[in-house]
């Protein structure tokens, strides 16, 4: 079997390129020759992209070979799989809704549409697989086929969530306060400011003694002020803070600010599958989400959610989390139980039975 994959950027530590490099470590683990094309990548991945000219010159003709198109974002390459006559697998990882982006920046916004307009002409596709049951549903909407489509979430590495982290950091937020964590990128869909309303309530009438860690890369500089704008005008400046703002945080740190808190929480809007609810199972971070999207998926019954942001309600939901150690325990096991589900060895293993069924060999 020879594989190929395409997508849109190949950049270090992203998940789309941690799926697609996973997915060809594991292909050629099975003896399978495996190749990975794309339209653009940074310094560390640029010697795997192997270049789509060359691909559609060397491969794009075989009908035995397979092809993967990874799909997240609107990008020309698009035809590189309309003109392949490979048997073709569609990978589906959402695309957020654009009116999300439109105040702050219609260029992505605009791509957003594109990529979404462009979904349903992909429903000719040999078999597609999405990465979660709700991406899944969203193709169904689109007209696709449900006997030709299947799940294979992103492939967390579990063990590598147990790496070194910033002992410094995790000594230095271990003073008693209770820590309140959101990972995520800073962008409208994931609705920050209903994060920061609940949080106001909860330090402001509940418990004084906390704070709020918003932890991710900032995209929008419009929204990341209106953020900061967000935290001042409910007088909680150095209690809701934005580490590492804009870059984000290393690794390592992020493991520290995981060990550190006491409850995660996401008021997200849109989510095709919202990774850090696995890492927030793996470091025993009990969870706080909206139920919207692919969130109920991932979740999967370990942790409280809530439909409707009523900042009393879910503060004091959130003070149980807190201080209910037996409600703690319920959600640190339910936590274990619902990861053992998202084993890299058992998406793999779905992922090879999908392909699987193409293999002329």
């Amino acid at each position: 079997m020879r594989l190929h994959q395409i997508c849109a950027r190949l950049k270090y530590g992203d998940a789309i390129t941690n799926q697609v490099m996973r997915i060809h470590e594991a292909a050629s683990s099975w003896g399978w020759e495996s190749h990975i094309y794309a339209t653009a990548h940074d310094d560390i991945m640029k010697p795997l992209n192997e270049g789509l000219p060359d691909y559609r010159k060397d491969y794009g003709g075989n009908r035995d070979d397979l092809l993967v198109y990874h799909y997240s974002i609107f990008d020309k390459n698009h035809v590189f799989y309309d003109d392949s006559r490979n048997r073709r697998v569609f990978y589906y990882h959402n695309i957020t809704p654009p009116e999300f982006f439109q105040p702050y920046d219609s260029f992505m916004a605009e791509y957003c549409k594109l990529g979404r307009d462009l979904i349903p002409s992909f429903r000719n596709c040999d078999f597609a697989i999405s990465d979660s049951e709700y991406n899944r549903v969203e193709l169904l909407e689109a007209g696709f086929d449900a006997e030709k489509t299947g799940v294979v979430p992103i492939i967390v590495d579990i063990d590598e969530l147990g790496g070194e982290y910033n002992r410094e950091l995790v000594e230095e937020l271990s003073d008693g306060k209770v820590n309140v964590l959101f990972v995520g990128r800073i962008v409208p869909n994931k609705r920050l400011e209903d994060v920061i309303d609940i949080f106001a309530y909860y330090h402001h009438c509940i418990n004084a003694d906390s704070r709020l860690f918003l932890v991710g890369t900032t995209l929008l500089t419009g929204y990341s002020q209106d953020i900061e704008q967000s935290i001042s005008s409910r007088k909680l400046q150095g209690k809701a803070i934005m580490p590492g703002w804009p870059a984000g945080v290393s690794e390592s740190d992020l493991r520290a600010y995981f060990r550190a808190a006491r409850v995660f929480i996401t008021c997200s809007l849109h989510e095709g599958f919202c990774v850090p609810l696995l890492e927030s199972m793996y470091f025993g971070v009990p969870i706080l989400a909206r139920e919207s999207t692919a969130i109920p998926y991932t979740l999967g019954g370990a942790g409280i959610v809530f439909k409707r942001v009523d900042p009393p309600v879910v503060a004091e939901a959130m003070q149980e989390l807190v201080t209910n150690e037996g409600l703690r325990a319920l959600c640190m096991e339910k936590g274990r139980a619902r990861l053992d589900a998202f084993r890299p060895s058992l998406a793999l293993e779905t992922l090879r039975e999908y392909l699987s069924r193409f293999d002329q060999a």
